[in-house]
């Protein structure tokens, strides 16, 4: 169900302090923890002793204490310390995971370390840019997370499900999108010239006429989905590159599959305008989570309806190519890694 060899998003930086935090990441047990010196850190979180979990327990200096006899683990998962005794077995020790912070994020690899390169975590300067302003927060969904990816990639629905807060134009609903097949992803957007401007975005840029919005989204394997998002006042030249009488938001999607039927949901609206306005940041804070709540219960009542991400056996329409492109793609990489050596 899920491709390991892949950086995913844990945590948003913000969040991760000494105080150990338990989460699930593609069905594995893991604790995150931060160091006293400031050492971001993921083990597995099932101590080798007893197998009490290590989120119970405590950060001591550079060490994850476990909270039921004490051992001692460092943050590349070796026991260094068992009270009572010197010698210290060498299969004491838990599982490590490469954990990297990066765009405000804290990013992990549940595959194989060897294969753990840095350089492949997405581009995504807006999310710490002195340049941009932005306003994370985090969601949990009790749904597969093939299905976030397939509602992120579907510009069609918004009309539908985001009537109150995204969705400004009837006609949104059937103005086509283009899709483009990348090295590892997927792209799709679309221009929509002389619109109702959509009532968060109203708020935001104090629109009174109508505007031309643009959509692109991005969807980078495994998980990582952007959206380059908003719309000027109708004529002014953003079509052709001058965004100048308008907004824009770079949206941010960090999806990490928790179990086959949840997910961990990493979401937030960076801007280039009003940077630093409180008032703007609660506006778009407020609202870009209340429309992602909507998606959430469509979502949790798609995923009653299914097993696991599954649409086996639904039928495609046109507006799903950029899904149904990304679903291949996920395919092929999940049967590359359970290929035989």
């Amino acid at each position: 169900m899920f491709v390991k060899n892949g950086w995913y998003a844990a945590s948003w930086v913000k969040d991760l302090g000494e105080k150990p935090v338990a989460r699930t990441f593609l069905g594995e047990k893991v604790v995150l923890f931060r160091t006293t010196d400031g050492k971001a850190a993921a083990l597995q979180d099932r101590c080798c002793h007893r197998a009490a979990p290590l989120s119970s327990g405590e950060v001591i200096g550079e060490s994850l204490v476990c909270g039921y006899h004490g051992l001692r683990f460092a943050t590349d998962g070796r026991c260094v310390e068992i009270p009572g005794q010197k010698e210290i077995p060498a299969r004491a020790r838990v599982r490590s995971y490469p954990l990297v912070e990066r765009w405000s994020v804290a990013w992990i690899w549940m595959g194989d370390p060897a294969k753990a390169d840095p350089a492949k975590i997405e581009e995504l300067p807006w999310l710490d840019s002195p340049e941009w302003t932005a306003t994370p927060g985090y969601l949990h969904l009790k749904a597969n997370y093939q299905l976030l990816i397939d509602n992120l990639l579907d510009l069609t629905h918004v009309a539908y499900i985001h009537r109150r807060t995204i969705a400004g134009d009837p006609r949104e609903a059937t103005t086509p999108t283009k899709t483009e097949r990348l090295d590892n992803g997927v792209k799709v957007g679309r221009w929509m010239i002389d619109f109702v401007p959509p009532p968060l975005f109203a708020k935001a840029g104090n629109f009174t006429t109508n505007v031309d919005r643009w959509q692109h989204v991005t969807w980078k394997a495994p998980a990582t989905v952007y959206l380059d998002v908003g719309c000027a006042k109708t004529g002014t030249g953003a079509p052709e590159g001058d965004r100048s009488q308008g907004i824009s938001i770079w949206a941010t999607h960090l999806v990490t599959p928790e179990t086959e039927t949840s997910s961990h949901y990493l979401f937030c609206f960076a801007r280039n305008f009003k940077l630093g306005d409180p008032t703007m940041s609660k506006l778009l804070y407020d609202g870009s989570k209340a429309t992602f709540m909507e998606d959430v219960e469509i979502l949790e009542l798609q995923q009653a309806n299914v097993a696991g991400g599954s649409i086996d056996g639904l039928v495609d329409i046109t507006a799903d190519a950029a899904q149904l492109q990304a679903r291949r793609l996920m395919r092929q990489m999940m049967q590359a890694e359970s290929a035989p050596a």
